[in-house]
């Protein structure tokens, strides 16, 4: 037995060791992968600080020496017009040495920075600079792969820093062109500045401009998709998390861009689409977090576009539009059709379940019996009987649905495709058309079994409803409501609401549900 015991804890001994090893190799490889992509960027950084300090120095040496050129050039011009000889050296100008030496130096480094940041994908021009020959394979793949987002942040920047300083030192160079008097000293001689063959030198210069150009344009690209990325996954959890559209989010990652990038321009297309992006996930977002919720969560979802709509869309697009020096009008189109599509499900839906619900409180119930032998009795009876169980249930169930859309969308929310008409409004003229709908509908299954004293109770309650709602209702609800008030005033064959008996009745009503009235009625 204590064999036994002994062998199983060198097992589990060596087990655990294995394990260790297994974590520990894995925090090695992932710990490789880091530095590499890190010296990427350390080596671009260098490549800035050394064409940040020397460039300019060298630029400097050049001015100096065209400057000692014209001098000289100057002397020697007055030496052959006084008739003595000519022993000025052409044989090498600062322009000259500064194209056929210093660029190509420049070249190399602008090369090995664009190398160093972007890598060297498929379809990506960038020329590599090293790492192509007796390499492994991964390392390889390291080296010519895309920055992640937080290392080609830190090379944006610097960048954009190189790209200065190149084209001051392109712009400065150009200053020291030899013009055509400096070497030209009358018909019988040929200018040696002919020779220079300038155009070809200064293509040099514009190359690596060109080069500079873009590639401080391909990394702000990235920073832009690596920045809407990064928005879209908070915005996006958000949404689907706790029903919030962070339109804010958007406009922060928007104005942010704004500070850091140094060409908006020409990365206008990647900004709206990041903006097209991550507003088209919060909307899916919203939609996934309504699912398996009930009205509140459809509410919600519905202020949230509600707010986009007003407010947040259009300070976005402003916010895009400034910052790409351009107007787009395709970018708010868009951006709006996503939210008011989102709006649309939603507050469909909640205006379907407001309808379903509503049926369920219109059930008449019994038929209550007057006695007609007895006039007195009757109206005794009848200024004696309750307030009506199914007009409670559908006012109040009308009162609750008010207080619910003003708890989530406020008072006067103006729904932005059906101005000016609001929310509550439009929440509660559905409600109030389908409590009428399912009242006639009641009554008229009834309509065949009622005696006349039934039929007037249920006109008297009728017109109640149409007096206390008449402002929600829609012109198909009233068409239906007068179609049934007329089956219901040939029932008793007769009119109704004339004199006091009748108009006393509707006023009893009012009276015992005075608090539905008030409701309803500011």
């Amino acid at each position: 037995d204590n064999d036994d015991y002994n062998v199983d804890d060198e097992t589990v001994l060596v087990t655990s060791k294995s394990n260790d090893s297994k974590s520990s190799d894995k925090r090695e490889r992932i710990r490789w992968k880091y530095d590499v992509l890190e010296s990427r960027v350390l080596a671009t950084i260098r490549v800035v600080a050394m064409a940040r300090t020397w460039l300019p120095r060298l630029l400097r040496i050049a001015e100096a020496a065209r400057q000692s050129e014209m001098r000289l050039a100057a002397r020697a011009m007055r030496r052959i017009k006084s008739g003595g000889a000519d022993d000025f050296d052409r044989d090498l100008t600062a322009f000259e040495v500064f194209i056929t030496i210093i660029c190509p130096s420049i070249t190399l480094l602008v090369q090995h920075s664009a190398f160093c940041s972007l890598g060297s994908d498929e379809g990506q021009n960038t020329k590599a600079t090293y790492g192509m020959n007796g390499v492994d394979e991964k390392l390889q793949k390291l080296i010519m792969s895309p920055l992640p987002a937080a290392q080609s942040s830190k090379c944006a920047s610097e960048l954009a820093q190189l790209a200065a300083v190149v084209q001051t030192v392109a712009n400065s160079a150009f200053a020291l062109r030899p013009s055509e008097h400096d070497y030209g000293f009358g018909p019988d001689r040929v200018s040696k500045a002919s020779h220079y063959q300038r155009a070809a030198m200064e293509t040099s210069l514009d190359k690596i401009v060109t080069i500079m150009e873009e590639t401080v344009v391909v990394i702000e690209r990235r920073k832009c998709i690596y920045a809407f990325d990064q928005c879209n996954r908070a915005c996006s959890m958000r949404a689907s998390g706790s029903g919030i559209f962070d339109c804010d989010s958007i406009i922060a990652c928007v104005q942010q861009l704004s500070e850091e990038l140094t060409r908006p321009e020409n990365c206008a297309a990647e900004i709206e689409k990041g903006c097209e992006l991550v507003v088209k996930r919060c909307c899916e977002g919203l939609a996934s977090y309504v699912r398996d919720r009930g009205d509140s969560a459809k509410l919600r979802a519905v202020s949230e576009c509600a707010s986009a709509l007003s407010e947040s869309i259009v300070h976005l697009v402003r916010e895009v539009s400034d910052l790409t020096t351009h107007e787009s009008p395709h970018l708010e189109e868009a951006l709006v059709d996503d939210v008011i599509s989102l709006e649309n499900e939603m507050f469909n839906e909640f205006l379907n379940s407001i309808r379903q619900n509503m049926s369920t409180y219109t059930k008449l119930g019994p038929m209550t019996t007057y006695d007609e032998e007895d006039e007195f009795i009757a109206e005794r009876q009848k200024s004696e009987a309750p307030f009506p169980a199914y007009l409670s249930a559908s006012l109040l169930a009308i009162v609750r649905c008010r207080a619910q859309v003003e708890r989530t969308l406020g008072l006067n929310t103006v729904r932005k495709h059906q101005a000016p008409a609001t929310y509550q409004f439009l929440a509660l003229s559905t409600a109030a058309d389908s409590v009428l709908y399912g009242t006639c509908a009641e009554i008229s299954d009834r309509m065949s079994r009622m005696r006349g004293s039934q039929a007037d109770q249920y006109l008297t309650e009728l017109q109640f409803l149409l007096n206390t709602l008449n402002k929600f209702l829609g012109d198909d609800a009233l068409k239906e409501a007068e179609n049934c008030k007329e089956k219901l005033l040939s029932k008793i064959g007769g009119s109704q609401g004339q004199g006091p008996d009748g108009l006393g009745d509707i006023e009893r009503l009012e009276r015992l549900g005075r608090i539905y009235v008030m409701c309803l009625g500011d």
